[in-house]
C-alpha cells in the first residue's frame, strides 16, 4: 500500500488479489475460534479483499473463544461442586454407619421405647452444664423424680439410675471416690441409653 497526497492509504493492485484468508478465516472462527481469530487478523493485515469476512472472523473467534472458555470453567465448576457434594454424601453415609455400629454395640438397643427416651431427655434437661452434680445447689427435685422414674423402668440400666437417685438425696454423705463412681457410672448409662434411643427418632439409624 502506498500514500496519496492527503495521507490516506491507497489500496494496490496486490491489496485487492482475490484471496481465500478471509472466508477460511470466518469458517475456523466456528470451528476452532482462536485459530479463526488468528487468521482473521493476518487476512487484515495482507488483503482488503473482503475485509468484512476477515473482521467478522476476529470478532466471532475471540467471541467463541470467551464463550468457550467460559463453558469449560463452568463445566469444571459443576464437576467440582458436584465432586464435594458426592464426598458430603460418603463422609455422611460414613459418619451414619458408625453410627449404626455404636447402636448395635450398646446392651440398650432394643430395649428401651418412646417414653423411657422421652423422660431421659427430661432428665438431661435439668441435669448441670457440666453433666454432673458437684454440689448441693445443683440438685432440684425434678432431677431426682426423673432419675428415680428412669430407675423403676425395666431396662438394663434401672439400677445405675435408682441408685443415683438415691446418690442425689444424700449427695453430702459421700466421699470424692463415690461422687466419681457414681458419675462414671452415671456417664456409661446414659451414653448407652442415648444410642439406644437415636433409632426411635431417626429411622435411618435402624
Amino acid at each position: 500500500m502506498s500514500e496519496d497526497g492527503t495521507g490516506d492509504a491507497e489500496e494496490s493492485a496486490e491489496d485487492l488479489v482475490p484471496t481465500r484468508l478471509p472466508a477460511l478465516a470466518v469458517v475456523l472462527a466456528f470451528l476452532a475460534p482462536p485459530a479463526g481469530a488468528v487468521l482473521g487478523h493476518v487476512a487484515v493485515r495482507r488483503t482488503y479483499w473482503r475485509r468484512g469476512l476477515s473482521r467478522l472472523a476476529i470478532t466471532a473467534g475471540w467471541t467463541m473463544t470467551a464463550l468457550s472458555a467460559c463453558g469449560v470453567l463452568l463445566y469444571l465448576g459443576y464437576r467440582e461442586e458436584e465432586a464435594r457434594i458426592e464426598a458430603l454424601a460418603a463422609a455422611e453415609e460414613r459418619a451414619q454407619e458408625q453410627m449404626r455400629q455404636a447402636i448395635a454395640g450398646s446392651p440398650s438397643t432394643g430395649l428401651l421405647d418412646e417414653e423411657f427416651c422421652r423422660v431421659l431427655g427430661e432428665v438431661a434437661e435439668t441435669a448441670p452444664a457440666t453433666g454432673f452434680v458437684t454440689s448441693p445447689e445443683q440438685i432440684n427435685s425434678a432431677m431426682v423424680e426423673g432419675y428415680g422414674t428412669l430407675g423403676r423402668t425395666d431396662t438394663p440400666n434401672a439400677q445405675v439410675y435408682d441408685e443415683y437417685a438415691e446418690y442425689l438425696v444424700s449427695f453430702a454423705d459421700h466421699d470424692v471416690d463415690e461422687h466419681v463412681a457414681h458419675a462414671e457410672d452415671l456417664q456409661q448409662a446414659v451414653n448407652d441409653d442415648v444410642l439406644a434411643c437415636l433409632p426411635l427418632v431417626d429411622e435411618t439409624l435402624e
